[in-house]
């Protein structure tokens, strides 16, 4: 049976339930706790800033590296020290920027001081939950440059980000990471930074093989990592596409599908047992893959 070294998790979607409570559940919480207990080192892999995760993960058994903005940067969590950043290079900024405006979506500047938005962006004021502060509107988001951004965020409707991430990923698929890290939310990087570059880095830096990470994800910006770790974990939430790199499809993010996936896969490698309840037997052998990865 392999032993697992790093876990690798996501955030939205994925360990917090959904919005607006976006939290951490207790039995998650437990999983957590005995793993790494256990020995498993923890690596939150999202798309916040580090004041997000020091907020929502309040308490966890976090250590070390931890992966923020969606790969461009890694931080230690305990000292706040920079352990890795890819800004997105100057030469871009101005024309993603044009570019998104063009396809009617609403954009959000990263800086390292803090998130502006175009002003009415929906979802602005949710952008971050008090005690930290709200992104901050203006007229014009390219009034912003040329101060240092760690990527830009385009806001728009769900049904028709695809079509619009298409057309972005033709016009800088070559130079830049495009994702879509939510429905309503794409992101433009680096071309380097990503989930799955800043978890080959962490994994070098721990000295952990490939086979010995399980990462948890939900959406196309986990797609990467899940095709690099030993064991990849997809959750009921996320789209077809994403569940199909998976080896493992578990229960959403609703229904506490980390806590059953870390009970089922990954603790009895830790020397950690427990019988799963009927409901969870049911729901974990539904998808046919479920049992081939055990």
């Amino acid at each position: 049976m392999q032993r697992y070294r790093l876990l690798a998790i996501d955030l939205d979607g994925t360990l917090l339930t959904p919005f607006p409570a976006k939290e951490v559940t207790p039995r998650a919480r437990r999983a957590l706790e005995i793993a790494r207990a256990s020995g498993l080192m923890i690596t939150i892999t999202t798309g916040q800033m580090l004041a997000v995760l020091r907020q929502v993960c309040a308490g966890l058994p976090l250590s070390g590296p931890q992966i923020l903005e969606n790969g461009a940067m890694i931080v230690d969590i305990a000292s706040g020290a920079v352990l890795s950043e890819r800004f997105l290079p100057k030469k871009h900024i101005l024309p993603v920027l044009e570019a998104a405006r063009s396809l009617g979506l609403y954009r959000a500047y990263h800086t390292p001081e803090g998130v502006y938005v175009d002003r009415h962006t929906p979802r602005a004021r949710d952008w971050y939950r008090p005690p930290l502060p709200p992104a901050i509107e203006v007229d014009d988001v390219a009034s912003l440059y040329p101060r240092p951004c760690i990527k830009i965020a385009a806001v728009g409707l769900p049904e028709t980000l695809p079509a619009k991430r298409q057309q972005l990923e033709h016009w800088f698929g070559e130079a830049l990471h495009v994702t879509q890290s939510t429905r309503d939310l794409l992101e433009l990087l680096h071309p380097r930074a990503s989930k799955g570059q800043a978890l080959r880095e962490v994994a070098s830096l721990l000295g952990v093989a490939p086979a010995e990470i399980v990462a948890i994800g939900d959406h196309y910006n986990d797609v990467e990592m899940l095709r690099f770790a030993g064991l990849s974990i997809a959750m009921g939430n996320a789209p077809p596409e994403v569940q199909a790199v998976a080896d493992y499809v578990t229960s959403d993010n609703a229904h506490d599908g980390v806590a059953q996936a870390l009970e089922r896969l990954v603790l009895p490698t830790l020397g950690w047992h427990s019988s799963p309840s009927a409901e969870e037997t049911a729901a974990a052998s539904e998808d046919p893959r479920n049992e081939e990865a055990c």
